[in-house]
């Protein structure tokens, strides 16, 4: 996992390296290499059978030709501080490789202090000059890319009217915008920007590089909206945050999933692989329950069972062949049958009415009789509101929790608001996994998986065509089935939860990706991510590639082909 830090964090960072001897005009002048050679790459990207500018070969070789970027023409806004000093670096190397550069400055190369000054007063020495900052020099630009320099990590609040002026430039811009670091405006450790007399003022950037580490901010739905493409550029020394300051959260990645899944044993009997039970369904909702039955089948469950009401029942035995129905009836029975379900999926299209009332008050009682691994998700969610001391028990008992909301059920059950929620992320997200004691996967385009006591983990992998019906449904029955195929009578710890939660969510990011690559980023069925999560598994364990239907050897040659293998 890739360390996450905030504003506090990469400056304890700085300051250590600065303590022991690193000087900040090298870490500057690094971040500032970085970014150029990463702007560079945007412009004029190496190609396979390209010719080389030289008979040099080297990884960095065209970084080293000063007429790499001849014909490319960079605006730089620079700010009054450090971010500042990033950007008269970039301009620096730029020019180095025959770029043309003009720099807009906020403030005079007499008013700057420490690095920043020192950074300003190079671009200067190598011929560089400096233009005063305005909204016309902006729009009287004609070249390709813009590079903001203006802020930083250093915002508190809405940004001053003069600097407002600056970025509504460069948005109403036609050019490519690059932020460093962050983009300005934007509130590095919470992921949102304030309100200001304007509104909400930002960069809206297509790419943001950022540097050492990934400020944790940048990990939201906002920051996902205002940073575009997230690179990181190395400060050239070692990425190891500071022991007193640790990182705030973790991001995943494919290696990590790599690392959490395991080959099946070739001994595997459906009940080992554990049967899922889903608490869901209702008159027009039974698509919801069978969507999660769907999940956790193809995920490896090895059995799914869908416990709804009588009608809801009837209409999926219509449907479905694999799935098995379990129709309940509160008035008649009183109690919820949990079977031999080694996990419990409560929620998907349970609906909101009297009698999803009865059961999510019958299922409560069944669990805390009873307990079992559980996923609380969609309508469940919204029928534990009040209940949250019930589901505390539960987890306090042992067993594993996970609560799945987006941010409107994450606010019913904090008692706020959607847009509350959002501004801060990852303040939501720990709250309700403290109040809980489970691990709480707040949904969204960057999804923060919480858990009591532990840093966060955020999922980055995912599509735009993930934004349809029913796809939450498909998560809860994948993070279902991952909990059942977990043996009986294990304890799983709150890490193993939180690590089996960010599994699931990344299996489920990265069959959008797939159907994404291979039809479209709009237009995916629910379903067609439940039927990747198969084609996902297989890539991630490196398992061959299905092989062709042939005609079959003699019979005993293939049970000796079967042995062998």
């Amino acid at each position: 996992m890739r360390a996450v830090l905030g504003v506090a964090e990469m400056q304890a960072f700085d300051s250590g390296l600065i303590a022991r001897g690193v000087p900040g005009i090298v870490l500057m002048e690094n971040a500032g290499r970085g970014a150029a050679h990463i702007l560079g790459q945007k412009e004029r990207p190496r190609t396979e059978g390209r010719a080389r500018p030289t008979s040099v070969r080297g990884s960095c070789v065209r970084c080293a030709d000063g007429r790499s970027l001849e014909g490319t023409e960079y605006l730089i806004l620079c700010g009054p501080g450090n971010n500042g000093g990033d950007g008269f670096v970039v301009a620096r190397h730029l020019v180095g490789r025959g770029a043309k550069v003009r720099v807009l400055a906020v403030r005079e190369v007499s008013s700057l202090r420490g690095d920043a000054r020192i950074a300003a007063e190079a671009w200067l020495a190598v011929g560089g000059t400096l233009e005063p900052a305005s909204s016309q020099a902006i729009s009287e630009f004609t070249g390709s890319v813009i590079v903001d320099a203006l802020l930083g990590t250093g915002v508190r609040g809405p940004v001053d009217e003069s600097l407002a002026d600056l970025i509504e430039a460069m948005n109403a811009h036609p050019a490519s915008v690059v932020a460093l670091d962050v983009p300005s405006g934007f509130d590095a450790d919470r992921g949102c920007v304030h309100e200001g007399p304007r509104g909400f003022v930002a960069v809206r950037a297509e790419q943001t590089i950022t540097f050492g580490f990934i400020k944790r901010g940048l990990l939201t739905t906002f920051g996902h909206e205002y940073s575009g493409r997230i690179t990181l550029a190395n400060l050239g020394v070692p990425a190891l945050p500071p022991e007193d300051r640790p990182p705030v959260a973790y991001l995943i990645e494919e290696k990590d999933l790599r690392a959490w899944l395991s080959p099946r044993p070739v001994t595997l009997h459906k009940w080992q692989a554990g049967e899922v039970l889903i608490i869901g369904g209702s008159p027009g909702m039974v698509g919801a329950a069978h969507l999660c039955a769907r999940a956790a089948l193809r995920s490896g469950a090895g059995l799914a069972v869908i416990h709804t009401c009588a009608e809801g029942a009837r209409a999926l035995e219509q449907e479905v062949l694999e799935v098995m129905t379990r129709p309940y009836d509160p008035s008649q029975v009183g109690h919820l049958d949990l079977g031999k379900a080694r996990a419990v999926v409560f929620g998907p299209g349970l609906g909101r009415g009297p009698q999803a009332e009865e059961i999510s008050r019958l299922a409560h009682r069944a669990l805390a009789d009873d307990p079992r691994r559980v996923v609380v998700d969609a309508d469940g969610l919204r029928l534990s509101v009040g209940r949250l001391h019930k589901l505390r028990l539960l987890r306090e008992s042992g067993v594993p929790l996970i609560l799945t909301p987006h941010s409107g059920e994450a606010a019913a059950l904090l008692d706020t608001t959607a847009a509350k929620v959002e501004a801060d992320r990852f303040g939501a997200a720990q709250t309700l996994a403290d109040r809980s004691q489970a691990v709480v996967v707040l949904k969204g385009s960057r999804t923060i998986i919480a858990a009591p006591d532990r840093p966060p983990l955020v999922n980055a992998l995912g599509s735009p065509c993930m934004a349809t019906a029913g796809s939450g449904d498909v998560l809860a029955g994948i993070l279902g089935a991952l909990l059942a195929e977990r043996p009986a009578g294990e304890v799983l710890s709150v890490q193993a939860t939180q690590e089996l939660a960010a599994l699931g969510v990344g299996l489920h990011g990265l069959a959008g990706e797939m159907f994404e690559q291979e039809l479209s980023d709009s237009g995916c069925l629910a379903s067609d991510l439940a039927d990747r999560i198969p084609l996902v598994r297989r890539r991630l364990l490196g398992l061959p590639e299905a092989a062709q239907i042939s005609e079959p050897p003699p019979s005993e040659e293939r049970g000796t082909a079967a042995l062998e293998k």
